[in-house]
Parts: C-alpha cells; structure tokens; sequence
C-alpha cells in the first residue's frame, strides 16, 4: 500500500475537517485504488502461489509443459517483486538460445503468469538470434508425393492422421482428440474445439477425406477416440522420420496443415475462407503465411493493374 498517498488523504481530511472527501481527496483516494489494483500491495506473493492460481483457470498441455519445464524450475521459489526484476535477464536469454516460435511461447506464458499478480506488468522487448526454419516455397511438395510417402514409408497407425490433416488442415492435437461423436457422417461435417484457442469448429467432409473416415474401425463409442493408443510426440517423430527417409529432411507432420493452406489458396480459394477453415485468430496470419511462400503468385495478382 502507498503509505504517502494514504497519509496526505488522511491529513487532508482532518485540515477540511469535513466527513465527505473534497475533490481533492477523492482523486488521491482513487490514486490510491489504482495503486493496490495493480497488485503493488503483493509484491511478496510467491510464483508458485501465482502458477496454482493459473492452472486454476487452465492450461492447455502444451503450456502445462513450458510452465514444468522452464518457467517453475526457475522462478517457483521467487516472489513476484523478484521474478519482475530478474525477467529482463531471462527474456534475453530465451531469445539468444531458443527459435524464435518456441521462445516466443515461453516468453507470452511468462507474461501472462505475471500479469496475474501485476496486470500493469509489460515483458521486455527482446530480438530473437534464430528466428527458425519458417516453411518456404521451397518445402511445398504435390498432394501426390504426399499420399506417396504416407503409403510408403510412414507407420501404419499414423497414416489415416496424417491424411485427415491433409485434406482439413487441422493440427495434430485436434486430430489425436477427434471422437466419434465429432465426426457427423451423414451431414458429412467435423466438430470440434480448437485446443489453441477455445474456438468451436466446422470442418465439411469431402469425398477425400469421407474415403478416410471409412477406414476407421466402426463402430466406436460415441466417446470413443477415433484413433486411440497414439501419442502425439511418438506421431510427430515418426512422421519426420518417414518423410526424411523418403528425402525430404525438412518435412513434418505440421507441414501437411501448410500443404492444405496452399493448396486451396492456389486452387482459387479465397484467403477469408481457407482463414476460417484453419481457424486462424485473423486473416492477417493466413496473408502472411501466403506470402512467405506464394510470392510470385502475388506478383501475377497485383500484375493486373498493368494490363
């Protein structure tokens, strides 16, 4: 609590010598209330008080990981004041040593777990030295050299996956948590809830992927999972592995959500759709994802103001 703001609303009131608070005093009253709302007052609370209170409102897994693996081991025994004074450090080194998309996660859980002890908290602005191996034209290969290596040389089990996230876009998570009252056979649609964001989904069943879907083993309980017993890491390291031994080193699983993007954005789709389609938070990340690796296709668009 702000001792000098509280002790000159007291004296204050006492040289008025009035009941009510003159204007005067109510706006260092109101200072007062900003002070304590910004959690000032909790400088001492402890991080691993401010983490329970954060698994509380949830986690996804993924977050669940950063925050076992990263976050507690080094600032569970600080209090909040502490934490605050030692993230400017801590976020320069993330950025030194991690990829940029993996650090960036860490860092915005960071944020988020300190702001819910001082919401007025802002994390430092920091340059990431590797900023990854963003997916390129380079690395688009056909639908067909796709299905080639599926069948080929990726491990029975983790075959139909891989095709649902080719002919939907949708990520691993989703896929791994599909259940067969997700799956509306007759009105030929796929329900579910992304795991990114708590955002419901439809996703409409094309002849394709319905050719996938009757390879599933029916019948399943309506809470059944659609392919039960896999992991995800497990699926993701051998999908990687297969498409290395089939030559393309920089392929993975995720690779097959870029591939359906481009795929309907060169076959015409327009970019809103294929947008919500992927459940992108905003059509901007869809914009910039297209034009990492179609640029020439946006040259050959902007090409018609000169004809």
């Amino acid at each position: 609590m702000n001792s000098v703001l509280k002790s000159k609303a007291e004296g204050l009131a006492r040289q008025e010598g009035i009941d009510m608070p003159s204007q005067r005093m109510k706006k260092l009253l109101d200072e007062l209330k900003i002070e304590m709302e910004r959690g000032s007052y909790r400088k001492n609370v402890k991080i691993d008080t401010l983490v329970r209170k954060l698994k509380k409102e949830g986690l996804s897994e993924r977050e669940q990981q950063i925050m076992r693996m990263y976050i507690i081991p080094e600032f569970g025994k600080l209090t909040l004041a502490q934490a605050i004074e030692h993230s400017k450090a801590y976020a320069e080194r993330v950025a030194e040593e991690k990829v940029k998309s993996t650090g960036k996660k860490e860092l915005r859980l960071f944020a988020r777990l300190i702001q819910s002890g001082d919401p007025s908290y802002k994390l430092p602005k920091v340059k990431f030295k590797n900023p990854g191996n963003k997916f390129h034209a380079g690395q688009i290969l056909e639908v067909d050299e796709i299905l080639a290596v599926i069948s080929n040389h990726v491990h029975p089990p983790y075959r139909l996956p891989c095709k649902v996230a080719l002919y939907t876009g949708m990520r691993r998570g989703n896929i791994l948590d599909l259940r067969k009252k997700d799956v509306d056979l007759k009105r030929r649609e796929v329900r579910f809830t992304l795991n990114k964001i708590p955002k419901p989904m439809v996703v409409p069943i094309s002849n394709k992927l319905a050719q996938v879907f009757a390879q599933v083993p029916w019948p399943i309980e309506d809470e059944g999972l659609l392919f039960p017993g896999l992991v995800k890491q497990a699926l993701t390291i051998g999908v990687s592995r297969a498409f290395t031994r089939a030559g393309y080193c920089w392929f993975s699983f995720h690779k097959l959500r870029h591939t359906a993007a481009c795929f309907l954005l060169e076959n015409g789709i327009a970019l809103e759709t294929v947008s919500a389609l992927l459940g992108h938070s905003s059509i901007k990340v869809t914009m910039e994802f297209y034009a990492r690796v179609r640029p020439a296709a946006l040259r050959k668009a902007v090409g018609v103001f000169d004809v």
